[in-house]
């Protein structure tokens, strides 16, 4: 019998793929060419074009949306074989939801259980780094850093110079980091009450610093803790009869 639909031809493209965050093989679900024209009437014009696809990736099955844009003003032009003018235009290509600007590390997930308040803080922070709103990522980080200090019991009264004081006095961290640790809250400070914007380059470093000093007290330390109770205490040694006492 006769089928009353032909069967769908899969369409395979390479894209990248913002969960992969690289090049992979996609199933093109769908796509719309849309064709604009821009005048104002004082004898200026430009046409260009957006191209919307929705594609799956055939590695981890994420759907995400490319789209894929164009105007005349950006082409490129060559002469084939027979001395004739060709042009192409050159795409911006733009994938939602768009890939992490910076891997966020594999432990972040385990601040959830420690901590949910910082895990959404952080989160909130690596989304405002991805899409360059550097001004609040800073703001985050100083946020970030005054939640880590509920997680080993400062008193959140206390102003930041304090906590960061207790922080070393208690031995979390020596002078350099208490040093290093000031100036991500000197530039959180900047960014929230001075209208302060650091640079991309800036923000990276600040990332570190709060990821290696929340990584070595609040991820490593607790886990080390977890293990304390596990660990068998020595056993105590009998005196030795025969050993002279000192």
């Amino acid at each position: 019998m006769a089928r009353s639909e032909s069967a769908k031809v899969e369409v395979v493209e390479k894209a990248h793929c913002p969960t992969c965050d690289r090049e992979q093989n996609c199933t093109l679900h769908g796509r719309v060419d849309k064709r604009w024209e821009y005048d104002d009437r004082m004898g200026h014009s430009l046409v260009g074009g957006d191209e919307y696809s929705l594609l799956e990736c055939r590695g981890c099955e994420t759907v995400f949306l490319e789209t894929s844009s164009w105007n005349e003003n950006d082409i490129d032009q060559w002469y084939d074989h027979g001395g004739n003018i060709v042009t192409e235009p050159n795409y911006t290509k733009v994938n939602l939801p768009r890939p992490s600007t910076r891997r966020r590390p594999d432990w972040v997930d385990k601040v959830g259980k420690l901590n949910p308040t910082l895990f959404y803080i952080l989160d909130e922070t690596y989304r405002c780094y991805d899409e360059k709103c550097l001004t609040l990522a800073a703001i985050g980080l100083r946020t970030a850093l005054d939640s880590c200090f509920t997680s080993v019991n400062i008193d959140a009264a206390k102003s930041f110079q304090e906590k960061l004081k207790e922080l070393r006095d208690k031995g979390y961290i020596g002078d350099t980091e208490h040093q290093i640790l000031t100036v991500l809250t000197d530039a959180g400070n900047a960014a929230a009450h001075r209208a302060w914007s650091p640079t991309e380059e800036e923000t990276t470093h600040l990332l570190d610093v709060l990821e290696n000093f929340m990584h070595r007290v609040i991820i490593n330390g607790n886990q080390a803790l977890a293990m304390k109770d596990g660990i068998p205490a020595p056993r105590k040694r009998k005196a030795n009869k025969h050993q002279p006492l000192e």
